[in-house]
């Protein structure tokens, strides 16, 4: 089904639903003899439409010979043109078949193409929605190939950035550009190279003309969120308008869709470091935070993937989540059966404490109890699982991270993770996060930690020595370069102790067959691990 969008209405009241038969003589006289009596019944067709609901329009588009009877029309030059094209509109944003049927007609794109020049801004509206539905239909490409679809839309994209301007059909134009817009990445260039975002920024800082009109708001802030997620020159565009205020304020919206794309702007917005640091955290992240306590899915969903961004690098952001209800909202979101939701939560969490001071760690670690953390590194879900480990991977990271995990997980966290490495084979992502783990927590930890990693995970270690992916090998390494490093004179010994426990489990033998690895990386690690070993660099000298 495609998306109903309406027209310039007329403010007449529904009609009453027509019968069969008074409907098979509306769309008899639609091709009657007489131009003033065809034009009039496309008038009443037309308004009829306007007025039905999406379940009349659907039976209404079943109708036979409703689409060539249309198209027929918009070749006319009279008053029916117009009322045609309408009620074409209507039809095909409820009917993928009536779209369809309007291929068959053999002047169809002349017609509609003709109809982006017509004098009033709603009849070139209409022409839009009409090659829009057309250009959505499953096998269009096949029918006319890429290159006309790209040519239909391409001749519709200047039209439609000059009706985001006309008054009588603000709330229609910026949804069927952002359509346009998700249907093809060449336009999404296409309208960067117009400034389409200087127009729409425009219409943004004119707060007035968003006074109750809900869908207009929304095209616009999922027209910007398009053009800004990829296209770093369209966000600093934005960034230099100083739009971020009204976007802000969009997320305190009465409309959900309104609260919702203002939230996937800011997601698209924030998706690069260089915009994040022109980001007004002290303005943004107070509505943003407000949405994660609100009851639609839809919207929380929407309001993690943003937070996502905004808390990944940025100190005052993490601040603010780890002080305000929306981290208990978060670690509550972890546990729903939705599972986008819970990946999005859970990697929001990730990013939270990546980097983060020992306070926002605390915090989170406070609001989300090992024992619901544990059964989140065995999920069903793919997803959930990386960002779990993902999750584990940058907590281990902080300074005295060891110690403040240890106590958080009971001492399960180390034991928990090499249970994961040797119980089921885990794809290569997962145990690249779960070695770099055990290396931060070989780096942070004490010396009874690092003894108890070389026990418990030495052998499996040594045996990612061999995994065929460079990444798994260079974790692995990492995770020996740590526990034998004798840098510490506290306890060279013991460092000792772990390279003989691995000697004897012949890693030594096989750092050397390594020298020859084909990974640059690899073979710099393999070097200074056998280094650690004792090995002198004429030993070394084949590297």
């Amino acid at each position: 089904m495609l998306t109903m969008y309406a027209l310039q209405s007329s403010g007449a009241t529904p009609p009453h639903q027509l019968d069969g038969l008074n409907l098979e003589r509306l769309i008899s006289l639609l091709s009657a003899s007489s131009t003033r009596t065809s034009e009039v019944a496309t008038q009443v067709l037309a308004q009829y439409c306007q007025c039905a609901n999406m379940e009349v329009l659907a039976r209404l588009a079943q109708e036979p010979n409703v689409a060539s009877a249309l198209m027929q029309l918009l070749l006319s030059q009279n008053g029916g043109q117009e009322a045609a094209v309408t009620a074409l509109a209507l039809l095909t944003s409820s009917s993928v078949s009536m779209a369809a049927q309007c291929t068959v007609h053999p002047h169809w794109q002349h017609s509609l193409l003709s109809l982006l020049k017509h004098s009033k801004p709603a009849g070139r509206l209409a022409a839009c929605v009409c090659l829009r539905n057309i250009c959505l239909t499953p096998d269009i490409q096949d029918k006319i190939g890429a290159t006309t679809v790209e040519t239909l839309h391409r001749a519709m994209l200047p039209v439609l950035l000059k009706l985001l301007h006309m008054p009588n059909v603000l709330d229609t134009a910026p949804q069927v550009l952002t359509d346009l817009l998700q249907q093809s990445p060449a336009m999404q260039k296409a309208a960067n190279d117009s400034d389409a975002v200087s127009s729409l920024t425009t219409l943004l800082h004119h707060e007035q003309t968003w006074h109750n009109r809900p869908r207009f708001k929304d095209g616009v802030l999922r027209a910007l969120a398009i053009l800004c997620k990829n296209h770093g020159d369209a966000r600093m565009n934005f960034m230099e308008r100083a739009s971020i205020g009204q976007v802000a304020r969009a997320l305190d919206d009465a409309d959900l869709q309104v609260r919702a794309a203002a939230c996937a702007c800011i997601q698209s917005l924030s998706g690069s470091m260089k915009c994040l640091r022109h980001i007004p955290m002290a303005e943004l992240m107070p509505p943003m935070l407000r949405l994660l306590l609100q009851t639609e899915p839809e919207l929380q969903h929407s309001a993690l993937k943003a937070l996502s961004n905004l808390v990944l690098d940025t100190a005052s952001a993490k601040d603010s989540v780890a002080q305000s209800a929306g981290l208990p909202a978060m670690v509550q979101m972890v546990g729903t059966p939705d599972d986008e939701r819970r990946c999005s939560a859970m990697w929001a969490l990730a990013n939270l404490i990546h980097g983060a001071s020992p306070a926002v760690c605390d915090a989170v670690m406070a609001a989300l109890p090992w024992s619901q953390f544990l059964p989140l590194l065995q999920d069903d879900n793919s997803c959930v699982q990386d960002k779990s480990f993902m999750f584990m991977r940058n907590l281990a990271a902080g300074r005295s991270a060891a110690e403040c995990v240890k106590q958080w997980s009971h001492g399960s966290a180390v034991p928990a993770l090499v249970a994961r490495m040797q119980k089921v084979q885990p794809p290569q992502h997962i145990l690249v996060h779960i070695l770099y783990c055990l290396s931060n927590f070989a780096s942070t930890g004490s010396e009874e930690d690092r003894d108890a990693i070389a026990s418990v995970a030495g052998e499996c270690i040594k045996a990612h020595l061999h995994h065929e992916g460079v990444e798994v090998r260079t974790a692995a390494l990492w995770v020996i370069l740590n526990l034998t490093d004798g840098a510490d004179d506290d306890a060279p010994d013991r460092a000792m102790k772990r390279i003989q426990q691995f000697q004897s489990l012949g890693t030594e033998e096989r750092l050397r067959d390594m020298l020859q690895d084909m990974s640059l990386d690899v073979r710099e690690r393999v070097s200074t691990a056998l280094n650690n070993f004792g090995c002198t660099s004429s030993d070394t000298s084949e590297f």
